[in-house]
């Protein structure tokens, strides 16, 4: 009998996903501004909502450290800090597909996802490839 756990290949890329295309020039440090709640709304004043997946996703280890740069139990460190001024960390969705569908439906929702699994009413706003995650 053989064990198979889900993972996260490197060859899998990640992509930061929306249903409209922000006006503005989305980098490295936009997306680790978004996913650490230190920015709050778009340019055009829309509130910015992003979503995670469960913890012990593979996908959500490997978009942690290559497009926030933080380790798990830094992540932990900084939302128990920011708990206490009343910010709460992003939502968590459980599956991708459950991602994709509240990008769709929520004004100025964000998320991320495998890039193969990229579906019409969806827009790329930002690729998280190799160690390209950060600036």
């Amino acid at each position: 009998m053989f064990l198979v756990s889900p993972s996260f290949a490197l060859e899998d890329d990640m992509v930061v996903i929306c249903a409209r295309l922000p006006k503005e020039a989305i980098t490295a440090k936009t997306i680790e501004r978004i996913y650490l709640k230190r920015k709050e709304f778009w340019e055009d004043g829309l509130r910015v909502v992003p979503v995670n997946l469960p913890t012990d996703n593979p996908l959500r280890a490997a978009f942690t450290s290559k497009a926030i740069g933080k380790s798990h139990d830094s992540l932990v460190t900084y939302w128990n800090e920011q708990h206490y001024k009343g910010i709460s960390p992003p939502l968590v969705l459980e599956s991708e597909e459950a991602v994709k569908r509240f990008v769709r439906e929520v004004p100025g929702a964000v998320g991320y996802i495998r890039k193969k699994n990229m579906e019409e009413g969806l827009k790329v706003i930002y690729a998280v490839e190799g160690d390209a995650g950060k600036d």
